[in-house]
């Protein structure tokens, strides 16, 4: 982190994904057009839309094309996908008019040659710039072809000491990273451990070159393409494990780089590392929470670490655990221990912090301790609060069958001729008043569950996402474990629903607000010091 800014930065109000493209590549003339793979019918342009449609709303995602390309504006005029027409050679400029055209505050870019962006990371860049100040930021250590940059267009628009220079015309943000005394650039480290960081240099996923393009097409081949947007760097890393050859074909291919100055001129507070409980066996929102903090604290001057084990004692100043109540297998002395929502024997040994509610700590529990993220707080990540389009948005996560339909009989009972959004669980029989989805970006949910005027789901994120958006909610039990947590919010108003009968939804006696990581990080630095 650098650039240290002598007043408060603005808060982003627009941001944009721009993606510059064009059918005259020297080296693969009209690649962003081919079929990937080749008789698929979807193009490259068309699997990086369909990636980027899960970070940002459609129409926040513009295409910057060449004055005179014809043939890519006709393909995205025909695919109903934004475009901005800017000079042929001086690319940076193309940015900055488009910017000033759509008035965009800050600018997400992104290049029509990479089919496999990596959406989660992408969304957690997108998350921690909104959050934080700074000119520019990425994440530093991914496959080549799968992260992006985000950059405020006022640093964009800043003329460098000795003006512009030829190579700024091609490469848009080359004037901020050369100049990192002036502008504050923030590398967040990928979510890799540190053997599956070292294979990343195993990796080319971009394409330049016809290799590059029967390289990727390859990965693809005998793949279910309703998978093709889902594949992600872990998914890569896999299949790497599994046939390292797949991905040597185009490793040779010279890549340009210009030699740049070490962004990170400030001195870091420390190491701090994250044990994470794995999302197969105890769901998502572990993984969710500690990767949104482990992308803030960069911001802070952190040096942050995923591990899958615990580490040696006085390898990390600060090991965060959120990993329910794993047992620690022996003493740390000199590496300070965080306990995250633990109520194993640990929690008497090591200092703690509640997230959520549980019966060891209902007399204690605060509102303003539960982590929700910066997407929630920003326009940027849905297109705004509609008119009320759903009558109830229910969440059911992985439920079965038998819990799916009893939750369908009960919408049917108690809101005929209403509408209803149920997001998860297995699909209902067709009913015209129940619209399903398996899952929904996170752009897509946050438009639906804001446009709803009532909330049903089990204890979890959803739920206390819901009452942060003042929308009246109810709990279902889908375990003995989730009816005692249940319990415990209708103590505080939110009421449990049996499904047997009408709930009286309610906002309950308080609700989330946008403190939760801003206090986490408050207790990290009190960690360091105690």
């Amino acid at each position: 982190m650098n650039g240290i800014p002598s007043t408060p930065k603005k808060p982003i109000r627009s941001l944009y994904a721009f993606i510059q493209a064009r059918t005259g590549s020297t080296r693969f003339p009209k690649k962003v057009l081919a079929e990937l793979p080749p008789g698929s019918g979807k193009t490259i342009l068309e699997h990086i839309h369909a990636r980027i449609r899960k970070v940002l709303p459609a129409d926040k995602i513009v295409y910057l094309i060449p004055e005179g390309d014809a043939e890519l504006a006709d393909f995205l005029s025909l695919k109903k996908m934004r475009y901005f027409v800017g000079p042929l050679e001086d690319v940076r400029q193309r940015y900055s008019n488009a910017a000033e055209h759509f008035e965009a505050d800050a600018i997400l870019r992104l290049t029509g040659d990479n089919p496999f962006y990596d959406t989660l990371h992408l969304e957690l860049l997108l998350q921690a710039f909104s959050k934080e100040e700074c000119d520019l930021s990425y994440f530093k250590g991914l496959p080549l072809g799968t992260g992006g940059e985000v950059f405020r267009t006022s640093a964009l628009d800043s003329l460098p000491e000795n003006g512009w220079e030829e190579r700024h015309k091609e490469h848009v943000s080359l004037h901020i990273k050369e100049d990192p005394n002036r502008f504050r650039i923030v590398p967040i480290p990928a979510i890799l451990t540190k053997k599956e960081s070292e294979r990343i240099p195993h990796f080319r996923l971009t394409v330049d070159t016809p290799e590059d393009f029967q390289t990727v097409s390859d990965l693809l081949t005998k793949k279910n393409p309703e998978v093709f947007s889902e594949l992600g760097v872990y998914d890569f890393l896999r299949m790497e494990e599994e046939n390292p050859v797949l991905f040597r074909k185009n490793l040779d291919i010279p890549q340009v780089r210009f030699p740049l100055p070490d962004p990170e001129r400030t001195p870091k507070k420390g190491k701090i590392a994250f044990l994470v409980a794995p999302a197969k066996e105890y769901g998502s929102g572990h993984f969710a929470r500690s990767s949104i903090l482990f992308s803030l604290l960069p911001f802070r001057n952190w040096e942050p670490a995923w591990l899958r084990e615990f580490p040696k004692d006085g390898e990390y100043e600060i090991l965060l655990i959120d990993h329910r109540d794993i047992e620690i297998p022996f003493e740390y002395k000199r590496t300070k221990v965080l306990l995250l929502d633990h109520f194993g024997k640990d929690r008497k040994n090591y200092p703690h912090w509640d997230v959520l509610p549980h019966p060891e700590n209902e007399p204690d529990f605060d509102w303003n301790r539960i982590l929700l993220p910066p997407a929630l707080f920003s326009s940027e990540f849905r297109t705004g609060q509609e008119s009320k389009k759903y009558d109830l948005f229910c969440y059911s996560g992985s439920l079965g069958e038998a819990e799916t339909q009893r939750l369908d009989s009960f919408f049917r009972t108690y809101f005929s001729g209403k509408k209803v959004l149920r997001v998860g669980g297995q699909t209902p029989e067709k009913d015209a008043n129940i619209e399903y989805a398996s899952r929904l970006s996170r752009p897509e949910y946050l438009n639906a569950l804001a446009s709803s005027r009532s909330f049903l789901g089990y204890f979890g994120q959803s739920l206390f996402e819901a009452l942060y958006l003042k929308i009246p909610s109810a709990t279902f039990s889908i375990s003995p474990v989730h009816e005692s947590l249940s319990k415990l919010l209708e103590k505080r108003g939110v009421p449990v629903s049996d499904l047997r009968s009408m709930p009286e939804f309610s906002l309950g006696n308080g609700s989330p607000g946008p403190e939760g990581y801003d206090l986490l990080l408050e207790k990290i630095e009190d960690c360091l010091d105690s």
